[in-house]
């Protein structure tokens, strides 16, 4: 399989936990123009098929679940308005996680009061811990198992627990949780298959992967990033012709704006057989219309790909732009290489001495084309102390030492 490309960071985007509103058994009761007021709402919500006894409309409509009926027990009602005040709050995480497990220990406590605890529990556990998530996949468990929350919190729940479970290594039991909560809201939801996706992927199966973003894609056909992912993950599972055609349609529909859309692209063609102009036809079009921004990466690839052509020029050219960016001096010692094959002595040189200034792994290599640059110069002085140099090095003591011999010095 190819390594992948650049994955939008939204296929690695968590889901935040949702805000929990109180059940209306929970309601400061005052007296019958409140009790009147409830009976009023609650009839308005089931007349807009909403849930039974609150406001919330229905994001999944086709659910097979009905949502049970969102009633608190008075027993624990100040210990769930005191959790719901703590989740207004910053930094309250630990507070409500004892909070909660205090209702969910509570003998009166009713399903809706345990899934809600239980649901906060695990959205605080999930701002508390950095991986593995025990604690926040056993509190979204609990949060559906206990059954008592309206639907839009119970799936929302359901989604969170997968993606948690895909977070920590858990492919099949996420892979499991995703395909119920499809199964039974009937939903073609964004964000389940983004999970799904994320899912295939960590389970390394990018063609299914790939399956699964076309159905996000066919909901959202204009989808830059949806197409540029999918995209990537044609690639990844060998479709290489549905990965050029791909981003050949974002190309054409003006999709690419920015900096980052360029280099994944050229990237991407470049992988593609019998593609590589194409690639660099792509990053002169970045370069002309001053969006894609020079890196030393970019001109990384170009050379290779110009060497790889034999526009040895063309490489040189490209390398030598690139070459000051670089973290290295890698590419400054293929200039030099390529300088001393052209014999142009003086720019090899100059070129040399700049990749050990910057530093390479194997700096015999830029000691041997500085003694062969002095070499040519006439300079016997120079040639011999760079042959001196390079054979302090592995890479290139046996040519140094045939050099020193063959110059009539010890």
């Amino acid at each position: 399989m190819k390594s992948p490309l650049l994955l939008s960071a939204a296929l690695l985007l968590l889901l935040p936990a949702a805000p929990v509103t109180k059940a209306w058994g929970q309601e400061q009761s005052g007296g019958v123009d409140s009790r009147r007021a409830n009976t009023r709402a609650a009839k308005r919500a089931a007349d807009q098929k909403s849930n039974a006894a609150t406001n919330q409309a229905p994001l999944y409509p086709n659910a097979t679940r009905v949502s049970p009926k969102q009633s608190g027990a008075k027993e624990v009602a100040k210990q769930m308005e005191a959790l719901f005040k703590l989740q207004e709050g910053e930094g309250n995480e630990d507070a409500m996680i004892a909070k909660a497990d205090a209702i969910i220990a509570d003998p009166h406590a009713t399903p809706f009061d345990k899934s809600s605890a239980a649901y906060l529990a695990g959205g605080a556990w999930q701002g508390k811990e950095n991986g593995p998530f025990p604690n926040t996949i056993k509190y979204y468990r609990m949060a559906i198992d206990a059954n008592g929350m309206h639907n839009n919190n119970h799936y929302r729940a359901m989604l969170q627990l997968a993606q948690m479970l895909e977070a920590d290594g858990q492919h099949d039991e996420a892979l499991k949780t995703i395909d119920r909560f499809q199964s039974e809201t009937k939903s073609e939801d964004a964000n389940a298959a983004t999970i799904r996706t994320q899912i295939l992927l960590g389970m390394n199966k990018p063609q299914e992967a790939a399956a699964a973003m076309e159905k996000l894609l066919a909901a959202k056909p204009n989808d830059k990033t949806i197409m540029m992912n999918l995209a990537s993950l044609y690639m990844q599972s060998d479709q290489d012709a549905k990965a050029g055609a791909m981003f050949d349609k974002m190309r054409a529909a003006g999709l690419l704006t920015e900096s980052k859309d360029y280099d994944v692209g050229y990237h991407l063609l470049a992988n593609i057989e019998g593609r590589e102009k194409d690639a660099l036809s792509l990053i002169d079009e970045g370069l002309a219309k001053g969006v894609l921004k020079p890196s030393a990466d970019m001109y990384a690839f170009q050379g290779r790909v110009y060497y790889g052509q034999d526009q040895v020029d063309k490489a040189i050219a490209a390398w030598t732009k690139g070459a000051p960016m670089s973290k290295d001096g890698e590419m400054y010692l293929n200039v030099a290489k390529l300088q001393a094959g052209a014999e142009h002595w003086a720019d090899a040189k100059a070129a040399a001495h700049s990749a050990l200034d910057k530093g390479v792994k194997k700096p015999g290599g830029a000691w041997q084309v500085i003694g062969q640059s002095e070499k040519e110069s006439g300079n016997k002085a120079g040639a011999l102390a760079a042959y001196r140099e390079a054979a302090k090095y592995p890479e290139t003591k046996k040519w140094a030492d045939a050099s020193i011999k063959a110059a009539g010095a010890k």
